[in-house]
């Protein structure tokens, strides 16, 4: 019993000084944001936050590991990369404000490369781009270069507001990626 009370202040804690960072870097860049301020803003004391980070950034890496684990979560239960692309935009839809935190403040470019490393991993690019003799030399090129826009287009979205719906993005993804898969 008293396990599970202490699990839940954990939480609670961990939820609350979340909540307030999110809350501060509205307006300010990490960087500015004091442990005291996050704490008074929390209403924790600085021993609690202690207990459980070092720094303000450590809530950010807790968050990045969340996002990717729950990212990688929908990779394992997909089975063409079409689902991955549609079920991860429709996940960062989800949690907008925590997508917009992690991408915009903390350049959640770093979840979004190692999801796509697992994504290779399931998905070979063997599988995936059509060989010719004359694409052989450049398939890796390609494949970097449709990792790296699918990324730039997820943080342009997520940066915009999520303006677009997450199924259009993801349309847009999955179209410009199959082409180029079969250059």
């Amino acid at each position: 019993m008293m396990d599970l009370r202490k699990d839940r202040r954990v939480q609670y804690t961990k939820k609350v000084l979340r909540e307030a960072l999110f809350g501060l870097l509205q307006g300010r860049e990490l960087s500015e944001i004091t442990i005291t301020e996050l704490c008074k803003t929390a209403d924790v004391n600085r021993n609690s936050f202690y207990r459980h980070y070092a720094i303000p950034l450590d809530i950010l890496l807790e968050l990045e590991e969340d996002i990717f684990e729950r990212l990688s979560a929908v990779l394992s239960r997909s089975a063409n990369m079409d689902e991955v692309i549609l079920l991860s935009c429709k996940l960062l839809e989800n949690d907008k404000e925590m997508s917009k935190i992690v991408f915009a403040k903390a350049d959640g470019s770093g979840i979004l490369a190692r999801i796509m490393t697992s994504i290779r991993n399931n998905f070979p690019v063997e599988n995936q781009i059509e060989l010719s003799p004359e694409t052989r030399p450049f398939i890796e090129m390609a494949y970097q270069f449709g990792e790296k826009g699918s990324i730039a287009v997820i943080k342009s979205w997520i940066e915009n507001d999520f303006s677009i719906p997450a199924d259009d993005v993801a349309k847009m993804i999955s179209y410009l990626v199959n082409r180029l898969n079969k250059l």
